[in-house]
């Protein structure tokens, strides 16, 4: 039902005149951008939490033109400057659309945040437009097959400070840059109903300042019908903020509810936000071992922690996500990633590691493959197939050692070396469980302008083991070109 709403909202949109300012998110039109935000964020230049995508221009913008690149180190000065100049693109009074065609020799195992994408070509149109609070964008994307979706395309009204949004964009929770263990852009972005703080600074409010920047969104939204539980709903929240200078704190809720055949009236969602128990087997009253919470739920928290080294940032950084019948975080059995991320010769360098591997409710030690599972939800935590969080599944370990580099000329390399091992068996659509996995990958793209065309190319290169047999090598390549119309 929601997504029929949206597509009509883009239909009644699509029939407006556009003259006006684009996107009021950092990111929508090049999640470079974002990283930008991060990397003036780490060095001290901008305050305001960077751990959720996409953020608000609001409150950022004004921080920005008081930036002087002269007297930053090189990396900062070169996101100072792309950040400053797409600022006055949002200023202008025009339309901002694009033109961009995705094509891969394959489709994507491990989607990326800004690098190679799920599917395997995709032609898309899309225009952004604002009036004066009313802020819209239309994205039409065509897929191998004949498909076609209306993806990243939102209606959204700003009222003092805060935002109403309604559609589907992607997003990113955590301070991580090769996975995000609650949300990230590894699935299709859910159309959504979202009510969301429109800045990220500190508010002006004086029994609020004690928080410093901070950000708080709640969304509502409907999964798709091809799930073993067609239409089933799904509450996603965000709280972040930076009380202490450089550690900014994070906490997320998601939970599956609804859909056919199971509660799905305005008090069942009342029931989930609060936690109340049902019997599992549907009668009216049961002992309490055989009760279970309304919906399933999965719920972390992440931290990022700055500091100077030697005249360098350096941040720590943790994501720690706990999914179950339990209405409170469990410290000892969830899923975890850690990561250490400073600057080498003007540019972002990171090691990362997580681990999926979560122990089942009420079971032993060795029984697993619990993680984005659900014992009524069965399609677990995903849409249209892929995982909502991490991309390696469940019960899966990744080391990952990134690096970023942005030029001074627009120009944008990003590589990295990830080692995965899967231990479910869970290895393709078709699940064979008891088997393993082992996975060597490198990865890279490089990114550059002319004028208005943006030219992305770059590969992913895989080593695989399963079940300790031969090993197997598989070369994807893919290139993106993106046309500005301004």
């Amino acid at each position: 039902m929601l997504s029929r709403v949206v597509h009509c909202c883009i239909l009644i949109v699509s029939v407006l005149s556009f003259n006006a300012k684009s996107s009021p998110w950092i990111g929508t039109t090049d999640p470079q951008l974002h990283y930008d935000v991060q990397i003036l964020t780490d060095h001290g230049y901008l305050h305001a939490v960077a751990n959720t995508f996409p953020i608000p221009w609001k409150g950022i913008s004004s921080q920005i033109k008081a930036l002087n690149p002269a007297e930053m180190p090189e990396v900062a000065a070169v996101s100072a400057r792309r950040l400053s100049h797409y600022l006055i693109l949002q200023k202008r009074n025009e339309t901002l659309a694009t033109v961009t065609a995705y094509g891969a020799n394959e489709r994507s195992r491990f989607a990326s945040f800004d690098g190679q994408q799920g599917e395997k070509g995709r032609l898309n149109f899309s225009t952004e437009t604002r009036f004066e609070r009313l802020a819209m964008k239309i994205s039409v994307n065509f897929e191998p097959g004949g498909e076609k979706n209306y993806d990243q395309s939102f209606v959204a009204y700003q009222f003092g400070n805060w935002n109403l949004r309604l559609g589907s964009i992607d997003q990113w929770w955590g301070p991580a840059h090769a996975n995000s263990l609650i949300l990230s852009n590894n699935a299709r972005p859910i159309p959504t109903l979202a009510l969301s703080r429109s800045s990220t600074v500190t508010s002006s409010s004086p029994w609020l300042s004690f928080l410093g920047p901070w950000y708080a969104t709640a969304q509502v939204g409907q999964l798709e019908d091809s799930r073993d539980v067609p239409d089933a709903k799904i509450w996603a929240s965000r709280f972040s903020a930076n009380p202490i200078e450089g550690l900014e704190l994070g906490l997320s809720w998601l939970a599956v509810w609804g859909g056919d055949g199971q509660p799905d009236r305005f008090s069942d969602f009342f029931k989930v936000l609060t936690f109340h128990k049902r019997c599992s087997d549907g009668q009216d009253n049961c002992d309490q071992s055989r009760q279970t919470h309304v919906g399933s739920h999965l719920a972390g928290l992440d931290f990022k922690y700055t500091f100077s080294a030697m005249n360098h940032p350096v941040s720590v950084y943790g994501q720690f996500v706990d999914e179950g019948d339990s209405s409170e975080f469990n410290v000892s059995n969830n899923a975890s990633s850690i990561g250490v991320s400073s600057y080498l010769m003007g540019a972002k360098v990171y090691l990362e590691a997580s681990d999926t591997n979560v122990s089942c409710d009420n079971a032993i030690v060795d029984v697993t493959n619990c993680f984005y599972e659900s014992g009524t939800y069965s399609s677990g935590y995903r849409y249209y197939t892929r995982e909502l969080g991490d991309n390696s599944e469940s019960d899966a370990k990744m080391l990952s050692l990134g690096y970023l580099k942005h030029f001074a000329n627009g120009d944008v390399i990003e590589a990295a070396i990830r080692r995965i091992d899967i231990d479910d068996g869970n290895l393709s659509s078709e699940s064979q469980f008891g088997l393993t996995e082992k996975i060597t990958q490198i990865s890279g793209y490089y990114q550059t302008v002319w004028g208005n065309w943006q030219l992305k190319f770059g590969g992913v290169l895989d080593s695989s083991k399963v079940n300790q047999q031969g090993t197997d090598h598989d070369v994807s390549i893919f290139t993106e070109l993106k046309y500005s119309l301004q």
